[in-house]
């Protein structure tokens, strides 16, 4: 096959592949040109997540008529006149490829004024093809409307999530932009409901409004400089750290970027106060020289590369650092309360003992054996049968995993846990971009013992609970579950991640169990599709036989 040059249509869907993935791209790249016109005022309306329609107004400065026309044109731009000019980015958006690439997979209405003029143009287009270029009316600004997103590339829309993943995405990467530009005033809006109104204003109201005055809590300001790098945000109390990142938001040169080195010295400033299976909560705002910035690197920009990268990490490391100087030295756990309420845990010796594998009639008598023993013993972590036989000895049962694997069938069977109605309604606030995860998942979240409803902006009430739940462990539960909510997942990595966050979750509790309790939960594990294993496969049942019992015993100590 002879080689060709590829028509300007074809160059500019190839070039949409790069950068435009999703409506959420779409979105992006959109709040940025508004943002670089100087617009004081965004707002940004969505229809059946993207996918339907893509409004996009600003009363910023605006274009002419010939600008107008040429914004659709592939590399045509207005933030850089030449090849130094990359050198020193400081505009968000500067290749001039993002409104063509648009337009070459959408059906594209820009209207736009500048000046005090009431009167301005309008130019339409379809699949990558000016229609019209007409006078309209309009106040200074621009508005941008993309609708049939992908129409013209069904292989591509094929690929495309869900109405609802789509949607989640363009809240996450709104809520990113809001907080990178706290003095911005921007309004957003989904098939006709308002998600956020944020008012121009300082970063701390803007994180309230936008995260809930509870990531606060505790929190550090910084407000450092060292070196040409100024780092200035808030950093998360040890105590409120999370099993995940959603917490944690990082901008560079008012970019929403991800930096391993940049969030690497952030960790070693806390020191040990951290530690390593958990992550602190961030929000900062890095403000670094243009020449240090590489933004070119990436095609949707979400990656940087960083230039003097010692004297930024040890800006920022020192930054974190200082913001605890003062502070009383708080470890992200509580200090242990003596309960003696919790039995005694033995510590296991892997080549003495085992998990006990059992056949189908083995699993019925070993479940009387509990529902017998387990009445009768004075204690809830085993089991010691008084008859000779293949099931003689001990059997040592972790509570916690027996709680993991309570917890994992509730979720993915149709089974509801009991629950007890709370005599004052436990409040709890949420980003909006978690609200929208939550309130998808509340019938999941009810399975799991968990009576949970909407109320107000980013605020949920919590009625009832199962009687295994604390209270003041909800938010930290819900908050390990949002990552597995994620209506991106598939059905496989979901369960995956159930199973590790269920698992870890009823690791960290710190209550132990009452005899009546333990004796329940045992009855109820005994239900279950697997009793013998956690969702992680680590066993919740060891069985210890008097032959092995006395060999611990008779061990000399060395």
């Amino acid at each position: 096959m002879p080689i060709r040059v590829l028509s300007d249509q074809t160059i500019n869907k190839i070039a949409a592949g790069e950068v435009i993935e999703n409506p959420a791209s779409v979105v992006k790249e959109l709040i940025e040109n508004a943002f670089d016109a100087n617009s004081c005022t965004i707002t940004v309306e969505i229809e059946k997540g993207g996918f339907g329609l893509i409004r996009v107004s600003d009363d910023g400065c605006g274009m002419s008529r010939d600008d107008l026309a040429l914004s659709l044109e592939r590399h045509a731009t207005s933030k850089i006149q030449e090849i130094n000019d990359l050198d020193e980015v400081v505009t968000m958006g500067f290749r001039g490829e993002a409104l063509a690439s648009i337009a070459a997979i959408s059906k594209v209405k820009v209207t736009s004024a500048e000046g005090e003029s009431p009167l301005g143009s309008v130019v339409i287009a379809e699949g990558g093809k000016m229609k019209a270029l007409n006078p309209a009316a309009r106040n200074r600004g621009t508005t941008i409307e993309i609708a049939s997103l992908f129409y013209n590339v069904p292989a591509r829309k094929k690929f495309q999530r869900s109405e609802g993943a789509s949607l989640a995405e363009i809240t996450k990467l709104l809520t990113k932009f809001a907080l990178a530009h706290p003095g911005i005033h921007l309004r957003y809006f989904a098939d006709g409901k308002e998600m956020f109104h944020t008012l121009p204003g300082e970063l701390k109201e803007r994180c309230k409004a936008l995260l809930g005055s509870s990531f606060l809590k505790g929190a550090n300001l910084i407000d450092f400089s060292m070196e040409g790098c100024s780092v200035k945000g808030y950093i998360g109390s040890p105590m409120e750290a999370r099993s995940n990142r959603l917490g944690q938001y990082l901008f560079v040169n008012g970019r929403s970027v991800i930096c391993p080195q940049i969030s690497y010295p952030i960790y070693e400033g806390y020191g040990t106060r951290l530690p390593s299976k958990l992550h602190p909560t961030f929000i900062l705002h890095i403000s670094l020289p243009p020449d240090w910035v590489d933004v070119n690197v990436h095609p949707q920009k979400r990656e940087v590369r960083l230039r003097e990268e010692g004297k930024i990490q040890n800006a920022i490391r020192k930054g974190v650092m200082d913001s605890f100087q003062g502070k009383e030295m708080v470890k992200a756990y509580p200090k242990g309360e003596w309960n003696f309420d919790v039995p005694l845990r033995f510590q296991e010796k892997k080549e003495d003992i085992s998990s006990p594998t059992f056949e189908f009639q083995e699993e019925l008598k070993v479940a009387a054996l509990f529902d017998h023993y387990l009445l009768a013993h004075p204690s809830s972590y085993f089991s010691l049968p008084h008859s000779p036989g293949p099931y003689d000895g001990m059997f040592l049962i972790d509570l916690k995993g027996v709680y993991a694997r309570i917890l994992y069938e509730r979720v993915t069977t149709r089974d509801e846990s009991p629950l007890q109605t709370l005599m004052i309604p436990l409040t709890l606030e949420f980003s909006s971009q978690e609200r929208d995860v939550l309130e998808r998942s509340i019938p999941e979240i009810k399975k799991m013992g968990i009576d949970l409803r909407p109320f107000g902006e980013g605020v949920f009430l919590v009625d009832a609970l199962s009687p295994e739940i604390e209270e003041e462990e909800v938010k930290g539960l819900l908050e390990a579950l949002l990552d597995v909510f994620d209506p991106s997942l598939t059905e496989k990595v979901k369960q995956k991640k159930l199973a590790f966050t269920l698992s870890s979750y009823a690791r960290s509790q710190k209550k132990g169990w009452s005899l009546v309790e333990a004796r329940q939960m045992i009855k109820e594990l005994m239900k279950t599709s697997s009793p013998y294993d956690c969702p992680q496969g680590k066993p919740t049942v060891i069985h210890l036989g008097h032959d092995t019992i006395k060999s611990l015993f008779q061990k000399a100590h060395r």
